[in-house]
């Protein structure tokens, strides 16, 4: 059975910064360091997964990651891996290492999840300085990196990004980058790739608001991310990045100057909640909505109709997506105030 061992509690005296105003939020983090920095001299899968657990204390405090202490196989060229989950005990990393090729280095990646609890464990600045500080320290190298804005609105679109990329606004020295169109016209959402994944930057743009469930008439179907993404191929990516990735993104794409504080951890938390609850009730209602439309013709009160349900259809379980987003406990009941859900 696979062991799950939970990092140091939080120090965190509450989410206060959850509303905080920020232009661009960290979505993605990949970075290589010496073994003896996360193992030290451990040798052996319990004593080197209590150091690994030491080490995400120590580099993500208050961030509540969770390292699975079982070894696991072969991962980016490495021969092994910890994966890193939330509390929720959903996949939101790894910690990869071993094999001759890699030369005692060590591969740490965070996604989404991840970031955003990194994020949320206090003040973003203070959050990512902290982790800043650490890479400097030990010397450590950031090999991918992803800076996420969140439009709300859909002020500027996919529409918006092609018209700037034919404009030029995305063009590198002497060359224009590709362009590709994903997805399909069925109202589940699109997404645009400025630049290959194979060069050293790239723009992504993609229908958030249909990706998480909403639809047409839906509020927040309109959602837009825009989602910068380096590689550090033949380049450097500065730790600055991880402070203030806005100035980063704007310094990369200088089109991109109309960044401003218009997205918080909470707003996109919520967000993602609606449009999940939203797309998961009308799947309810496809399934079991004539259920439901004849269990209410039989006079059972709301009391009575309610503890059926609870007790004959309800299954204690908590849903992916829930899950999935680190917010989720905080953004839950925010969601189901808004008029769209509300009864």
């Amino acid at each position: 059975m696979t062991a799950r061992a939970a990092v140091v509690p939080s120090a965190n005296r509450g989410p206060t910064n959850l509303n905080e105003q920020l232009p661009a939020v960290a979505d993605f983090l990949r970075f290589t360091t010496r073994e003896a920095v996360v193992f030290q001299d451990a040798f052996g899968g319990d004593a080197m997964a209590r150091r690994a657990m030491r080490f995400l204390c120590e580099f993500f405090p208050g961030a509540g990651l969770v390292l699975e202490a079982e070894q696991k196989g072969g991962r980016r060229g490495y021969t092994h891996h910890f994966q890193l989950l939330t509390p929720d005990g959903v996949s939101c990393g790894d910690i990869a290492f071993g094999g001759d090729r890699q030369l005692g280095t060590v591969s740490v990646e965070l996604t989404g999840a991840a970031c955003a609890l990194v994020s949320r464990s206090r003040p973003f600045a203070a959050a990512w300085g902290h982790v800043r500080a650490c890479l400097d320290t030990v010397g450590a190298r950031i090999t991918e990196y992803h800076a996420a804005h969140d439009d709300y609105a859909g002020t500027r679109n996919l529409a918006t990004a092609v018209a700037m990329y034919e404009a030029g606004a995305f063009d590198g020295a002497f060359k224009r980058p590709a362009l590709q169109r994903v997805g399909w016209n069925d109202g589940s959402g699109q997404t645009l790739y400025i630049g290959k994944k194979t060069a050293t930057r790239q723009m992504v743009v993609y229908e958030k608001g249909r990706e998480q469930g909403f639809r047409d008439g839906d509020d927040g179907v309109d959602w837009v991310r825009w989602e910068a993404r380096f590689y550090a191929r033949n380049r450097e990516i500065p730790t600055a990045v991880l402070e203030a990735p806005w100035e980063y993104v704007v310094g990369e794409f200088p089109c991109m100057d109309w960044l401003s504080a218009v997205m918080s951890l909470m707003r996109t938390a919520v967000e993602t909640a609606k449009g999940n609850l939203g797309s998961a009730i009308r799947h309810c209602k496809r399934q079991y909505g004539g259920l439901m439309h004849l269990l209410g013709r039989l006079n059972l009160d709301d009391h009575a109709l309610g503890a059926f349900v609870r007790q004959r259809i309800a299954r204690a379980i908590v849903p992916r997506w829930v899950q999935e987003n680190p917010l989720s406990r905080e953004s839950l009941g925010v969601a189901f105030a808004t008029h769209q859900l509300a009864v």
